[in-house]
């Protein structure tokens, strides 16, 4: 509806027909919120196949490559469970095994080199 259209309908007629439009505005725009709130209240699935597992990890700044992976769980060193013949994290636990493995830099015990490259000088 064009604005000369507004002007030969009575002023009620107006009145109805802004408001009919917010209305149906606001609702619209409420229902958009909420179908977006419930897909974010969904849970996050805590499970994580190899690909998964390594992506999140090196995401989180625990660098890995796959064959390390593969060595930890062969070693028996990372949690993680078998479906089938397929490897299983849980994101939880692969945060707890990567942080249990920091180590700090001032630790007694751990070397610091203090060889200069480039041979005498």
């Amino acid at each position: 509806m064009n604005m000369t259209d507004f002007l030969n309908l009575p002023f009620v007629e107006v009145l109805k027909l802004l408001v009919r439009g917010s209305v149906e505005a606001y609702l619209s725009e409420k229902e958009a919120s909420a179908s977006t709130a419930a897909e974010a209240a969904k849970p996050e699935c805590e499970s994580l196949d190899m690909n998964g597992a390594l992506a999140f990890l090196n995401a989180n700044g625990y660098p890995i490559k796959r064959g390390q992976l593969y060595k930890e769980t062969s070693k028996g060193t990372i949690p993680f469970q078998k479906f089938g013949s397929k490897l299983h994290f849980r994101k939880s636990e692969l945060l707890q095994w990567a942080e249990a493995r920091l180590t700090d830099g001032n630790a007694i015990g751990v070397l610091v080199s203090t060889a200069q490259k480039g041979g005498k000088r």
